[in-house]
């Protein structure tokens, strides 16, 4: 069983600090304040430093949050509720054990069903899932690293002092704007996280759901008689079980709920979510879903709104 992704642990990075009154200068700079933000769960998908869609929204929602204008853009009235960014990296000493989470990339569905887990498949994977960034944004921090082996200080997002989410007692899924908010049981935002929504119109929910059953690191069944195609092209005739890990297709939770088939989980994409469509389900980044998972309990509603 793989567990949830952990904070990595480091000696913080000697640079000048960056005062929550200047405007962010470059990528690195802006992740910075991408890496406060997901602290406080307020999510940008990927910390990979560009100021985009799913920043502006996360940026709007932690506005709304604090009682800010919500202009969508880190103004300074947010910077300066947010606070110093100078912390926002940290060097990491990587492990044997980080390592031994890289396996070769299986070959297909029946590949898949014989591994143990179903962990990462490059280093710079791990790394980035790990710190809830991207592997581009990992190496342009860390330009001279071209062989990941044990020892090797690597400089990372540093997201020591995370948020635990409070029971959420409330979720609320934004169909236009692709973003899932958690409430509390006080109905205060506690999180905003992007989300992948189902790409066929059709298969978007049009009720309200509840919460039926909750999932960390759940296996996955690969169902011949659903994903056809697939099955066809590998020969597949029986269902597979694949094994948990971050590259299940469900990823490392699965939230169940009261439509038949229809679920909230992660997704061994997290670049690609709220920027393409799911079958059906709504999918978020690993590190969200897991959050999200234990945080709920069954019989929590879930609103689709608009």
């Amino acid at each position: 069983m793989v567990g949830p992704p952990v904070p990595p642990m480091g000696k913080q990075v000697r640079r000048a600090e960056t005062l929550p009154t200047e405007k962010p200068r470059d990528t690195i700079e802006m992740a910075g304040w991408q890496t406060l933000l997901d602290r406080l769960n307020f999510s940008c998908g990927t910390i990979d430093g560009h100021f985009a869609k799913r920043s502006r929204r996360a940026v709007t929602q932690f506005q709304i949050n604090r009682r800010l204008n919500a202009s969508g853009e880190l103004d300074i009235d947010t910077r300066l509720s947010l606070g110093k960014p100078g912390d926002a990296y940290v060097d990491y000493i990587v492990t044997e054990a980080d390592l031994a989470q890289v396996i070769p990339r299986p070959k297909g569905f029946v590949a898949m069903s014989k591994v143990p887990a179903l962990d990462y498949y490059d280093p710079w994977e791990m790394l980035a899932e790990k710190t809830h960034s991207t592997p581009s944004f990992l190496k342009e921090l860390n330009p001279k690293a071209t062989n990941i082996a044990p020892g090797i200080t690597l400089t990372l997002p540093n997201l020591e002092g995370t948020r635990k989410l409070p029971p959420v007692g409330r979720v609320v899924i934004m169909l236009t704007e692709t973003t899932l908010l958690a409430y509390d049981t006080n109905n205060q935002v506690v999180a905003c996280f992007p989300c992948s929504i189902a790409a066929d119109k059709n298969k978007i929910p049009n009720q309200d759901l509840t919460v039926i059953s909750t999932a960390p690191n759940p296996n996955y069944t690969f169902d011949p008689k659903v994903l056809v195609d697939v099955a066809l092209k590998e020969g597949i005739t029986n269902k597979l079980v694949l094994p948990p890990g971050p590259n299940n297709p469900v990823g490392t939770a699965w939230i169940g709920l009261s439509l038949q088939g229809y679920g909230i989980h992660g997704t061994p994409e997290p670049e690609d979510i709220s920027r393409t469509g799911s079958h059906g389900c709504f999918r978020l980044a690993n590190w969200n879903a897991t959050k999200l998972v234990n945080a709920l309990r069954p019989g929590v509603p879930v609103e689709v709104v608009p």
